[in-house]
């Protein structure tokens, strides 16, 4: 399991949404989509 899996996996358990943990960690939206698509890791 790479790193964004297992991000996406807690943020699922825990139902934070990708807008929330963009807000609260001050990573961009686009960052995170591109990790759920696997084009980029963390």
């Amino acid at each position: 399991m790479i790193i964004s899996e297992r991000i996406f996996e807690l943020m699922d358990k825990k139902n934070v949404s990708r807008k929330r943990f963009s807000e609260e960690t001050g990573i961009a939206q686009s960052t995170i989509s591109d990790w759920k698509r696997k084009k980029t890791n963390p």
